[in-house]
């Protein structure tokens, strides 16, 4: 736990999801003032299933709640890929110690609220970090030593920096880049939490498990203690028309008509389903405006389909916070180096997550050619594929090795 601070004005964090609140966590942990500024009535995560890869857990480790959220997480014994219309397994990928020892860490499926409740009770347990919430940020203005940082309300923050984690729809990335509304990915996805004691023994398999088919795919998983199982149905579909909200199974399960029955079995387990539209922007390769910054999706928001927003936006944090320390609390230069550290893998991230979507949803020849893909594949040579995603990076492996600058700043 803190016991000095080493900036009098705090670095202001706007959005209190689970990168705002790792960045708030690890700028603490390395004796800076931080506030944290959530829109919402009160914290919490609103959401269904995550997974933990190995190198968002790395960050969750190193910032202390690596513990908490693995008590309530499902460590898995493999990731499996199948054919959605035959059923068939097309990838089999083992996560047990072998991949552990790979990669450092375990691969976790939970529930978002579980992670994002770990790392809100560690920042409540720092003094040097205040929570506020009914705190939207609007915008900012930069001045001699620092930024004045404007809440909805009218009220003014007088800040050394801002941290922009306030989402795909960020209104600091507006003022910053303004380059106006997320693209749609060309698909919706429907997401249920089905209650354990409703979902068929046959179909409570330890693992996450992919169904690929024509123009859709479907991923389902138990989160919080096996009481719960995640289900997102992912549909190929022109967005343009097409507004969130609850949907009735009917319009879920007709895109899967021909499917296997596991996958039928399953979409009707629920009677509704909540509709989000997949957004995603382009990479772009500046984040920042001298004392200002963007996080997570505000800064590299990406297709679900890597399976990597939350561990980008917690490898960011760590990041964030490791640079702005090694600078002494000079943010403009940290804010520099750690956007230069994190573009380029960021990026890479949100492509790949678009060519998972033609991989995902091939039909006719197309299929045949993906399944033939991993036809032969060593469990390796699979790992061997995955290790540019799951290897924690080193800012991640020496965050507790490195101890807080010594040197203290004065604004």
């Amino acid at each position: 736990m803190s016991t000095f601070t080493r900036n009098e004005r705090p670095i202001v964090i706007a959005g209190g999801g689970i990168g705002g609140l790792a960045c708030a966590l690890a700028l603490a942990r390395r004796n800076f003032q931080v506030v944290v500024c959530e829109q919402a009535q009160q914290f919490g995560q609103v959401g269904a299933g995550l997974q933990v890869a190995p190198n968002a857990l790395a960050v969750l480790e190193a910032l202390g709640a690596g513990d908490c959220v693995k008590r309530q997480a499902l460590l898995i014994e493999r990731m499996l890929l199948a054919d959605g219309i035959t059923g068939e397994t097309i990838c089999d990928i083992p996560c047990g110690d072998r991949f552990e020892s790979r990669f450092g860490y375990p691969y976790a499926v939970a529930h978002r609220a579980d992670v994002h409740g770990a790392l809100l009770d560690r920042c409540r347990a720092e003094p040097s970090v205040k929570l506020h919430t009914d705190s939207r940020v609007e915008g900012y203005r930069i001045e001699e030593g620092g930024v004045v940082v404007t809440l909805k309300a009218g009220d003014e923050i007088p800040a050394k920096a801002l941290v922009a984690a306030d989402g795909i729809r960020s209104r600091i990335r507006q003022c910053l880049i303004k380059d106006g509304e997320p693209k749609s990915a060309g698909a919706v996805i429907y997401r249920a939490l089905i209650p354990g004691k409703n979902f068929p023994e046959a179909l409570q398999r330890p693992y996450p498990t992919l169904w690929a088919g024509p123009g859709a795919h479907l991923m389902c998983y138990p989160v919080s203690n096996w009481t719960q199982f995640n289900v997102g149905a992912t549909v190929k579909v022109a967005a343009d028309d097409i507004e969130e909200g609850e949907a009735g199974i009917g319009e879920v399960v007709r895109t899967y008509t021909d499917w296997c029955a596991p996958v039928s079995e399953i979409l009707r387990l629920s009677s509704f389903y909540q509709r989000h539209i997949i957004r995603y922007r382009d990479p772009i390769d500046n984040w920042s405006d001298g004392p200002v910054t963007l996080l997570g999706d505000a800064a590299h928001p990406m297709a679900q389909y890597i399976a990597q927003g939350a561990a980008m936006a917690l490898e960011d944090a760590i990041c964030l916070a490791d640079q702005v320390d090694r600078h002494n609390g000079e943010v403009t230069a940290a804010f520099k180096a750690y956007q230069a550290i994190r573009i380029v893998r960021s990026a890479r991230m949100q492509l790949s997550s678009l060519m998972l979507d033609r991989l995902y949803h091939a039909g006719g020849i197309e299929r045949s050619v993906r399944n033939s893909i991993f036809e032969g594949r060593t469990a390796e040579e699979n790992l061997d594929r995955l290790a540019w995603i799951f290897t924690p990076p080193a800012y991640v492996k020496d965050w507790r090795n490195r101890p807080p600058n010594a040197a203290l700043f004065s604004p």
